[in-house]
């Protein structure tokens, strides 16, 4: 059996240094969760699943 990185189909993330990030761009978190009720803006988002390699 092949060991296969899950993605999340459709969620990009910049975050380089996330260990959710496959150095493609792509998440592989199981789910993510996305905070900032009041964000007007996209950059005003924060991912909550982030996690520092």
């Amino acid at each position: 059996m092949q060991n296969e990185t899950k993605k999340l189909n459709g969620i990009c993330c910049e975050v380089k240094n996330c260990i959710h990030n496959d150095g493609h761009s792509c998440c592989t978190a199981n789910s993510i969760k996305v905070k900032n009720r009041m964000a007007i803006l996209g950059e005003e988002t924060m991912c909550d699943t982030y996690k520092h390699t």
